[in-house]
């Protein structure tokens, strides 16, 4: 039996094939992160991003705490990874060169879509809103935790 593509309900199959084999400079993707969403979504930018990285972590099918993680390298996000797993409560670290070119205040609005996509996600697979938290670590890197 053929596995589910993780991201078929974010984009067409062929799209992402197509796509995944495309080497892009990470230079637009900076720049799109950086201004556009500043200037365009103002000072609800981190709601507004939270709110649609739930609504795109909803589409992910996971069945652990770590079937997020090659979704996330695969969308660019960054390398994620599973720090604590408990009943109740989950700990990522979540990892990525632009990290360290971004001042701290936008790292903590701007990353508010990721953990958005965690939190939708892991809402899907254990039935339950997740309360979310991101802290700032070493350069390049933040710990988002989840309290199911």
């Amino acid at each position: 039996m053929k596995e589910q593509e993780q991201l078929g309900a974010l984009l067409p199959s062929r799209v992402i094939t197509d796509i995944e084999r495309i080497h892009m400079p990470y230079l637009g993707y900076h720049l799109l992160r950086e201004k556009l969403t500043s200037t365009l979504l103002g000072e609800s930018e981190q709601a507004i991003l939270h709110w649609l990285g739930k609504d795109i972590g909803r589409q992910i099918p996971i069945q652990s705490a770590a079937g997020l993680v090659m979704p996330f390298i695969r969308l660019g996000l960054g390398k994620l990874d599973v720090l604590e797993e408990g009943e109740r409560h989950y700990r990522y670290r979540l990892t990525h060169t632009i990290f360290s070119y971004m001042p701290p205040e936008r790292i903590l609005r701007s990353l508010a879509l990721e953990c958005g996509i965690i939190a939708g996600a892991v809402n899907r697979w254990q039935g339950r809103e997740p309360e979310v938290r991101m802290e700032l670590a070493e350069k390049g890197s933040v710990l988002i935790s989840l309290a199911v």
